[in-house]
Parts: C-alpha cells; sequence; structure tokens
C-alpha cells in the first residue's frame, strides 16, 4: 500500500470527517470559558480530534464484521482489507494515548476524566446497544455533548456552569434527529448490518414525523442559548433568529416528502445549522 494509500485508510479509520466538527464543537465550548489563543488551546483541540479517531478506530473494530454486510461501510479499511484489526488497534491506542497526553497538557486532569468517561459511554454502551435497541440514540446522543463541556473544562470553566450546560444540551438534542435522517436514509443498510432500527417499531410516516418534532425541539433549544449567556451581542441574536427560522421553513417538508433527496437535503442543512451557529458562537465570544 502506497503512503497516500495508508494516509487515507487511516483518516477514514479515525473518521476524520466526523472528528473534525467534533473538535470545532470543543473550540467553541473552550471559547466560552476563554477567548485566549495558545499552545494550550492548541493542544486540547488537537487532542480531542485524535481521542475521537481513537474511539472512533475501536468502533471500527467493534462493527467490522457487521460494517462488511452493509453497502454503505463495506469499504471501510477493515472490512475492504486495507487494515488489519491488530494494526486498528495499535493506531487506534496510539490516537487516544497522544491524544490524552495532549488533552492533559493543554487542560487538566478533570477534561481528560471526562474524555475517557466519553470513550467509555461511546464505545462500551451505546455502540453494543444499538444491537439491542432502537432507541440507542437517545443515550447515545450524550457522545455529541461531551466535546464542548470538554473544551470548557479545559479552559478552566465550571462543568456545571449555565453556559456550557445550555450549549452541550443543545449538542445533545440536536444529535437525535441528525441520527433519525441517516436512518431514514441507510435504514435497510443498517437491517442488514443486524442493527435495531426505528422502523421495526415506527412506520416511515410515523419516523418523518418524529424526526421533525425533533428537529424543532433542537430549534427551541438553541433559540434558549442566549438565555444562558451563550450568545450575547444582538447581531448574533438577530443571527440565530434567522438561522432558526430557516431551519424551521426547511424542515416541513419531510412531512410531505419521503424521498431520499428530501431526506438528504435536510440531513445536509442540519449539519450545517450547527456549524453556523458554533461559527456565530466563536465571532460573538471572539470580536463582538
Amino acid at each position: 500500500m502506497s503512503e497516500t494509500s495508508k494516509i487515507k485508510s487511516l483518516l477514514e479509520l479515525g473518521k476524520i470527517k466526523i472528528a473534525m466538527p467534533i473538535a470545532v464543537s470543543c473550540f467553541t465550548g473552550y471559547l466560552l470559558q476563554s477567548t485566549n489563543f495558545s499552545l494550550d488551546m492548541a493542544a486540547v483541540i488537537f487532542g480531542i480530534l485524535l481521542i475521537v479517531a481513537g474511539a472512533s478506530a475501536i468502533n471500527h473494530i467493534q462493527e467490522h464484521k457487521k460494517d462488511a454486510l452493509m453497502n454503505r461501510t463495506m469499504f471501510r479499511p477493515i472490512p475492504s482489507g486495507k487494515l488489519s484489526v491488530n494494526e486498528a488497534f495499535v493506531w487506534s491506542i496510539l490516537f487516544l494515548i497522544v491524544g490524552c497526553g495532549l488533552l492533559i497538557w493543554g487542560g487538566n486532569m478533570l477534561s481528560f476524566y471526562i474524555a475517557l468517561f466519553s470513550i467509555l459511554w461511546y464505545n462500551l454502551l451505546y455502540t453494543p446497544l444499538k444491537q439491542i435497541s432502537a432507541f440507542a440514540v437517545v443515550p447515545g446522543a450524550l457522545s455529541g455533548a461531551f466535546p464542548p463541556i470538554i473544551g470548557y473544562v479545559a479552559a478552566g470553566g465550571d462543568v456545571f456552569a449555565p453556559p456550557i450546560l445550555a450549549l452541550a444540551f443543545f449538542f445533545f438534542i440536536g444529535q437525535i434527529p441528525h441520527f433519525w435522517l441517516l436512518l431514514l436514509l441507510y435504514g435497510e443498510d443498517y437491517k442488514r448490518g443486524g442493527f435495531k432500527v426505528l422502523t421495526d417499531v415506527f412506520s416511515i410516516k410515523q419516523i418523518h414525523f418524529i424526526t421533525l418534532i425533533w428537529m424543532l425541539a433542537t430549534i427551541m433549544v438553541a433559540l434558549l442559548l442566549p438565555m444562558f449567556d451563550v450568545i450575547s451581542s444582538q447581531f448574533a441574536i438577530w443571527t440565530l433568529l434567522i438561522l432558526s427560522l430557516w431551519i424551521i421553513v426547511s424542515s416541513f417538508p419531510i412531512l410531505k416528502n419521503y424521498d431520499r433527496l428530501s431526506v438528504r437535503k435536510l440531513f445536509l442543512q442540519l449539519n450545517l445549522y450547527f456549524l453556523l451557529i458554533m461559527i456565530m458562537i466563536s465571532i460573538d465570544k471572539l470580536y463582538l
């Protein structure tokens, strides 16, 4: 295997496309407490990136047999033979050791303990639970709430401070419609892999309706962020209102459109909504 192919396989093993926005959410949490750009901040953000990569690599190992059964995942590094299970394990440990080391160096021990708990939650609770319950996404959504808390605590913040709890709750709620939109796109694939899916419990029409409810809940939580001083400037508040109105208008078509194109469009819009809110929070804390 060429060096380029090896790097590509390692990036896929670490789910870099997922790890990067998670690192951005950690950065957003960090900015809530401190806007001081430093090597410590860089170490925390890069540390979280590697920790997520390590947890993702372990997830690849845990699910490689199921991945081989699904069209969406059959070309991942382990089922495709690009990496062996042993290689993936070595890289996952390396990612985690370096990532945790950077987090301790740039942050503090409490941020490390929360990161360690999030790894255990994701790999030892959520991953096995997906094979047992169609509602595993609800406890699994906590995985999306940990990174901003880690960033905030690493910067010296109180883990129980209202601003970070509000931001973490926003990420927690938003993970649920995010996953259910994925389910609408790849539900049959998940069933082939042996995972429990909502289509075993609800009809497609019902899932579309439930997803809409969770989308609206996500928006309502976002609109509460100014009350907890996550954002404070008039510009940021008005931007939040405009973005929220846009995503509300974008959400309702799933009640009448059951095609993959409409679902994929809403999935991308939800991801963009999260990204824009993180950018807006960063601008609010840095410049406004």
